[in-house]
């Protein structure tokens, strides 16, 4: 589909949620609504907190202060709802040090959410893109080990936590599950964009679409992602990807507590001449599967197995980790974390397995 074509669609598809919209405001009087509810009924706000202690071969030991995150939301009336999600990452560095943390401030979703009719929902602004289900369960105190999947985050594949500026439109299914269609800045390549310009960065858009069947057994979602766009400067070169995803809650289905729980992706793609290779198209592949159990009520035993390749037309670069970990339910709201991982190179001998320990506290 040529761009224009693309760009068609999504303005007529925009313009058919916005039309919905307007149909259903007709006769609901918006002011009475927003004032029915105090400020305090109609905001809600909640985080979480990471501490960790790092010893990786070959590195320093060290502690670190995480995350601190923040997500608040405010439902404006029973139509329209914003939400933000504010994240502070690593204390900032001491003066001259180069190494540490980064004190990094990031807005990862600020964003309006309209739902014109039950079971529809438009979402503008910034917001996690829907591709697969990891950033579901990446936050501490959801996440079964204190690493995330390599697949996911840091290994090249697709970025991990993909935050970015856009429109995704979401409908369920019936009975079935759930579909969103989104159109953003960024691309799988880059990652987010916060804005397109022709002086810079990307010009182009990525269009992209995840179906989940998650609503026929409680528990039980499985469903695949699609995402391309272009990704250099010049809008000559198409990033691409697909993802299949599989998520099965064992305590959920049987009824027995001890069950696991299956988390597995897996995730596919080119980048247009982009490889080590010059000229070369860079074809990415991995996944990983996951499973916990919470074999006592205040503890769970994790696992997780992945692979992933960054670049096939590179000669030995498959890469594999391997992670055992235990979470304690130590307190209410607190949870102690310990993971052990593995990890290997293809063709290398790299001496970086790593210990880390962690508490998270939500609310």
């Amino acid at each position: 589909m040529s761009g224009f074509k693309m760009r068609m669609s999504v303005y007529i598809i925009i313009g058919a949620f916005f039309a919905a919209a307007h149909a259903r405001a007709q006769g609901f009087d918006v002011d009475a609504a927003a004032a029915s509810a105090s400020p305090a009924d109609r905001v809600e706000w909640h985080g979480y907190y990471e501490f960790e202690y790092w010893d990786i071969q070959d590195k320093n030991a060290t502690f670190d202060a995480h995350k601190i995150t923040i997500w608040l939301g405010a439902q404006l009336n029973d139509m329209a709802r914003i939400v933000s999600e504010v994240e502070y990452e690593h204390l900032p560095r001491l003066p001259g040090d180069k190494a540490g943390g980064s004190g990094e401030i990031k807005i990862d979703s600020a964003n309006l959410q309209l739902t014109p009719a039950e079971g529809y929902t438009g979402t503008f602004g910034a917001f996690y893109v829907p591709f697969g289900i990891e950033y579901y369960s990446y936050p501490g105190h959801k996440n079964k080990l204190v690493t995330r999947p390599k697949v996911m985050k840091s290994g090249g594949i697709i970025p991990g936590t993909w935050s970015d500026i856009g429109v995704d439109l979401s409908a369920a299914l019936g009975p079935v599950g759930h579909l969103n269609a989104y159109y953003v800045n960024g691309d799988a390549y880059n990652g987010g964009i916060s804005r397109d310009s022709s002086t810079g960065g990307n010009k182009g858009k990525t269009a992209g679409a995840r179906l989940m069947l998650d609503t026929l057994v409680d528990g039980f979602n499985v469903g695949g992602s699609y995402a391309s766009g272009k990704w250099d400067v010049d809008d000559k070169y198409t990033s691409t990807r697909w993802g299949a995803h599989l998520r099965a809650d064992g305590d959920k289905i049987s009824g027995v507590e001890i069950m696991p729980v299956l988390l597995a992706e897996y995730v596919t793609g080119k980048d247009e001449a982009a490889s080590s290779a010059e000229g070369e198209d860079k074809e990415v592949s991995g996944y990983y599967v996951q499973l916990s159990s919470r074999i006592l009520p205040a503890v769970e035993l994790a696992a997780r197995y992945g692979v992933y390749d960054n670049d096939k037309k590179k000669k030995d670069n498959e890469k594999s980790e391997t992670s055992v970990g235990l979470v304690w339910h130590m307190l209410p709201y607190v949870q102690a974390k310990a993971e052990y991982q593995w990890n290997g190179e293809q063709g290398a001998e790299k001496e970086n397995n790593a210990a880390v320990v962690q508490l998270v506290a939500d609310w």
